[in-house]
């Protein structure tokens, strides 16, 4: 290890270079660490407060959670019909994301100079169920942010390339060319697993064929039209037999309250019919589904939260040392 008076005069003759060199490129590179500051701020106050919501929003039970942005935890279930397959070991499950990279090398270049460039990458978005020992609602896992607790990687052209591959990985390893060294990873949430969800729920089977309040206006006064007695004597206020224009604003009003009333029953019955989470659009409530623990995950964004916070000190400690040493 460097002693501090080695690193002083390292940081002395860094210094010294960046004082020396181009205005506009210190500029940009001030401007670079300054976001880059900026950037994990940002991700530490996101952090801490998910962490916020995680620990004080409380945990509903399926059967009774209300309609609005719920936490809900249960297991992990298949829906009825085809089974949800991972792309990559070919194994069922409720959810899963892979990604595809080849090891590229810069030309001319060395081991140093290889990278892994992402040449596939996907995840499923079909919906399964959360169940619980109340009830179960629909989960559509697109636009949520999911932290998975099975994770697997397969490497060719390795030290693994002996073991049995799954299906898919083998088959791609066949079909591409020779020589080539490719990396494969594969996260999976399986059927049966325990889960902890974050997000908005909202009643399905009794809202997606459901008309407009307006449609409803308009239906019910066509229902009392067909009955003009029963219309003139509830709504002729002068006797004249016929409904004017100030009695049939009044006849629109007291049929948009019974609409509205009708629909306020329908709104407490709600829980009968299928009901579904999913993302809430709003980025002050994240979307969250995990496999973890809600202390687990609580514990997982604190330590990033700790990391971000780090970065920030960091390049913040960074772009004031630059600038100086340029502009000072």
């Amino acid at each position: 290890m460097s002693s501090p008076g080695a690193l002083a005069q390292w940081l002395a003759g860094l210094a010294n270079s960046i004082h020396h060199s181009d205005p506009i490129a210190v500029g940009i590179a001030v401007t670079v660490l300054a976001a880059g500051s900026a950037y994990c701020s940002w991700r530490t106050w996101r952090h801490v407060s998910d962490i916020r919501l995680i620990q004080d929003t409380p945990t509903a039970r399926i059967r009774s959670a209300p309609q609005g942005y719920v936490e809900l935890e249960g297991l992990g279930k298949l829906m009825d019909g085809p089974p949800i397959i991972a792309k990559l070991s070919g194994l069922p499950c409720v959810w899963f994301r892979y990604k595809i990279e080849e090891l590229v090398t810069a030309a001319g270049g060395r081991g140093s100079n290889s990278r892994w460039e992402t040449i596939d990458r996907g995840e499923s978005t079909e919906t399964f169920w959360l169940q619980d020992d109340t009830g179960r609602v629909v989960v559509d896992p697109e636009g949520a942010e999911i932290t998975p607790r099975h994770k697997d990687v397969w490497r060719s052209g390795s030290s693994l390339a002996g073991i049995a591959y799954p299906g898919y990985v083998r088959s791609f390893l066949t079909s591409s060319a020779g020589g080539r060294r490719y990396r494969f990873t594969e996260e999976r949430i399986n059927s049966g697993e325990r889960l902890y969800a974050l997000g908005q729920l909202k009643n399905i089977s009794s809202y997606t064929s459901m008309p407009t309040v307006d449609e409803d206006v308009r239906a019910l006064l066509d229902d009392w039209k067909k009955d003009q007695p029963a219309l003139l004597q509830k709504f002729d206020l002068d006797h004249n037999g016929k409904i004017d224009q100030t009695e049939w604003m009044l006849a629109r009003a007291q049929a948009r309250r019974e609409v509205m009333k009708s629909r306020t029953e329908t709104t407490r019955n709600f829980t009968d019919g299928l009901n579904l989470l999913g993302p809430t659009h709003d980025r002050a409530r994240p979307y969250i589904l995990s496999a973890f623990t809600q202390s687990e995950l609580a514990r997982r964004y604190r330590l990033r939260a700790m990391a971000y916070a780090a970065g920030c000190f960091l390049l913040g400690l960074a772009t004031v040392w630059v600038f100086n040493a340029k502009f000072i």
